[in-house]
């Protein structure tokens, strides 16, 4: 008689699949308000918009937290970076605005997608630190679409953190 195996997983690794180590692991009851950027709450959603007209009794509800972006700007904790290289002294400015703009519309359609931090990294570069690994990948291909040039994607270990790079090439020529 022959015997048959019993098939289990036994042997697969158990990947934490919770990426974010700032987002709540419960949902949280009730209505909550952000105290730093003053996002919402509402339903397993952070939203701008309040959930309902401010007026009245329903101001009790709110509970005042700091938004899980809000924590990671406090700890510069970042999930991406984006690194510009080949920026003329002339162009700063405008590649700023840019990257604000950009910023912006991702913030409308998801408040915890923010910039932490814009640094100099160089004489000709500059370092874009970002709360969500996709808003780095947004801001890179937003600046393909304006300016031009290259830009590279390097994620790490279980696309934790990526590194965007964008190197402007009409500034070596």
């Amino acid at each position: 008689m022959r015997k048959t195996k019993k098939y289990t997983t036994a042997y697969k690794k158990k990947v934490d699949v919770e990426r974010d180590a700032y987002k709540q692991k419960k949902s949280q009851r009730g209505t909550l308000q952000c105290r730093g950027c003053g996002a919402f709450y509402y339903r397993r959603r952070w939203s701008l918009e309040p959930p309902f007209d401010m007026n009245g009794s329903a101001q009790t509800k709110l509970r005042s937290v700091f938004c899980p972006a809000c924590l990671k700007i406090r700890d510069r904790y970042a999930l991406g970076e984006l690194r510009l290289s080949g920026v003329d002294a002339r162009d700063r400015r405008e590649l700023m605005h840019l990257l604000r703009n950009e910023e912006a519309r991702a913030r409308e359609k998801n408040p915890l997608e923010r910039i932490i931090a814009i640094e100099a990294g160089g004489a000709d570069g500059w370092n874009v630190k970002t709360t969500t690994e996709k808003l780095a990948q947004r801001l890179g291909r937003c600046l393909r679409k304006a300016r031009g040039g290259a830009v590279r994607y390097q994620w790490s270990h279980n696309n934790k953190f990526v590194h965007v790079l964008w190197s402007n090439e009409s500034a070596k020529s």
